[in-house]
């Protein structure tokens, strides 16, 4: 079996706080004196501070940690008995202490997987002009994505509602559309169960319909920049992954690295990389559920990375899986918060602050002339 305890793994550092905020000093270059006429002026050039932001490595990190998840075997979560039960504590630990962990002998077959690589192949042939009629935008889920200029990455959302989204794919992509759809269809199911399968385990109640449960997925099919090469180095793709990461909020995303070698994760505690088991499914736990499970689950976002000798061409994909009934309705998740508790955002906090700060500097100001 392929499952291996956690306590023989070496997990990454603990969850700590935020660095503290950084200390504010006199801007360098100052202001221009104002008329001492203006008193509000005078107020600025005396108590204005610009802080010097200089960002911890322990968000940007200098390069990424080896770390290797679990790997579980998702065979004794579909079979009743101990084995069963083995299996999901060990799904709901690692969730809780990782937010990754790999599923094998998970009934996906390598040849279907391959097969979707290949039919999803000549869509990123179809010329640009044409993909950016198709392309994603906030009131169209599906459609293509391509990064700017330079990047050499190129992505394709699928998703199963709205047969007119289909016709409207299809037509420019009208002569193996019929092929890729019907592929992708079978994997789509396939991936489906296994979601389903993970989020009854880590919320203990078991899904409505599949396809209600499925009506807010996304499979997202990469196509990878060659030899894995990105502009801008580490943090540049830190930023691109977060800003990805917000545009598709799920419960749980399940990664089919494909050809790549490694697989990147990101979260509080830093930069992490590790080698996927072979035709192992990656998952990661996604922002909605560390949300309704008060953070008892811990959110992470994660891609595969092509590295030297990786097949130049391979395409990997990830399926994002989204329950709306299950936010909408609510259901038993542990340490989950009483719907009366009200959390202050962050930016409420700054705010508030900030304006804290203002008027007494504005008092002070005119209690000392006073």
């Amino acid at each position: 079996m392929a499952s291996s305890p956690l306590k023989a793994m070496l997990p990454p550092p603990e969850f700590r706080a935020p660095p503290p905020s950084p200390v504010a000093g006199v801007h360098p270059h100052g202001l221009d004196s104002p008329d001492g006429d203006d008193e509000f002026a005078g107020f600025l050039s005396h108590s204005l501070r610009v802080p010097k932001l200089n960002l911890p490595h322990r968000i940007f990190p200098q390069e990424a940690t080896a770390w290797n998840p679990p790997a579980i075997d998702f065979r004794p979560l579909i079979s009743p008995g101990d084995a069963e039960s083995g299996a999901a504590d060990l799904v709901k630990s690692a969730a809780a202490a990782f937010g990754c962990f790999q599923l094998v002998n998970h009934g996906i077959s390598p040849g279907l997987v391959a097969a979707v690589g290949a039919a999803a192949c000549p869509a990123f042939g179809i010329p640009l002009e044409s993909r950016t009629k198709a392309a994603r935008s906030p009131e169209r889920r599906w459609g293509f994505e391509v990064e700017e200029e330079g990047e050499g990455e190129e992505f394709l959302w699928w998703c199963r509602s709205g047969m007119g989204d289909r016709r409207e794919l299809a037509a420019i992509w009208p002569r193996s559309y019929k092929d890729f759809s019907d592929k992708v269809e079978g994997l789509w199911c396939e991936i489906q169960k296994i979601a389903s399968r993970v989020e009854e385990v880590l919320l203990g109640k078991k899904a409505g319909r599949e396809e209600e449960a499925a009506d807010g997925s996304l499979l997202c099919l990469h196509k990878h920049a060659p030899n894995g090469s990105h502009n801008g180095g580490i943090k540049h793709e830190l930023l691109r992954m977060l800003v990805r990461s917000w545009s598709c909020s799920c419960d749980l995303s399940l990664h089919l690295p494909g050809g790549a070698s490694e697989f990147h994760i990101y979260s509080k505690r830093g930069w992490y990389r590790f080698c996927p088991e072979n035709a192992a499914v990656v998952v990661t736990v996604g922002d909605q559920i560390q949300a309704c499970s008060g953070g008892f689950y811990k959110h992470v976002i994660g891609k595969p990375v092509l590295k030297k000798g990786d097949p130049q061409d391979s395409i990997s994909m990830a399926f994002h899986h989204t329950r709306h009934q299950a936010i909408v309705h609510g259901i038993s998740r542990p340490n989950l918060h009483s719907e009366k508790e009200k959390t202050i955002s962050l930016a409420e906090q700054i705010m508030v602050a900030a304006c804290l700060a203002i008027a007494y500097h504005i008092i002070a100001f005119f209690f000392c002339r006073s």
